[in-house]
């Protein structure tokens, strides 16, 4: 079946909504990703999730070896421009991307400012399978108490995180997708804590 740009986006959109909204949430978006069976280069859930939210008026960075393939197909298909991980609206980190590059990218990539919050990164990140499997727990608002967050995360990584988060308004913003075609997004203002059983608990 061939992909709709207008209803498969339309639904990855409301879905992403939900996502961020409701913080820890896996939507699944397997039936759009079917039928972007033509994508190589990344996940086809990463592909919609970008074609959904770039265009010609944003700026993009991809991480990793295949950053050359992957730019080529946004670029082609958005019209959006790759510039530096510093200065990006969006930063891909595809799936063979190294912890290395994704945090030394994370920590210099922009938060916005006070007065201009949303001139900030938002992170599309390819992970493992999306389970709701995870060492940490979510909290903030969208969340009642407390969320766990949807995939396995390193401690290197929400202490990268966290430090970008500090100052309220200004953060960044994660979307996790996976090969079977799940999302799932953890905004600025979740909380992201290790679990009181965690061995990272000290």
């Amino acid at each position: 079946m061939q992909l709709d740009s207008v209803h498969d986006i339309q639904k990855v959109y409301r879905e992403l909504l939900q996502c961020m909204a409701r913080p820890g949430k896996i939507a699944d978006i397997r039936e759009s990703a079917a039928k972007a069976d033509f994508v190589r280069e990344c996940h086809p859930a990463t592909f919609l999730v970008i074609q959904t939210l770039l265009d010609a008026e944003v700026t993009f960075h991809v991480l990793g070896d295949r950053t050359d393939a992957v730019r080529r197909k946004i670029a082609d298909y958005t019209f959006a421009v790759h510039t530096s991980a510093e200065e990006a609206d969006y930063i891909i980190a595809p799936k063979d991307t190294s912890e290395t590059d994704l945090l030394e990218a994370m920590s210099g990539c922009k938060t916005g400012t006070l007065e201009n919050p949303h001139q900030s990164a938002t992170w599309i990140i390819e992970t493992g399978a999306i389970d709701g499997t995870s060492e940490w727990k979510l909290s903030g608002p969208g969340i009642r108490d407390e969320e766990e967050a949807p995939i396995t995360l390193s401690e290197a990584l929400v202490s990268t995180r966290n430090a970008k988060t500090q100052e309220f308004p200004t953060g960044i913003d994660l979307i996790f997708t996976d090969s079977d075609g799940c999302i799932s997004c953890i905004p600025r203002t979740t909380a992201i804590t290790a679990k009181e059983e965690s061995a990272w608990v000290m």
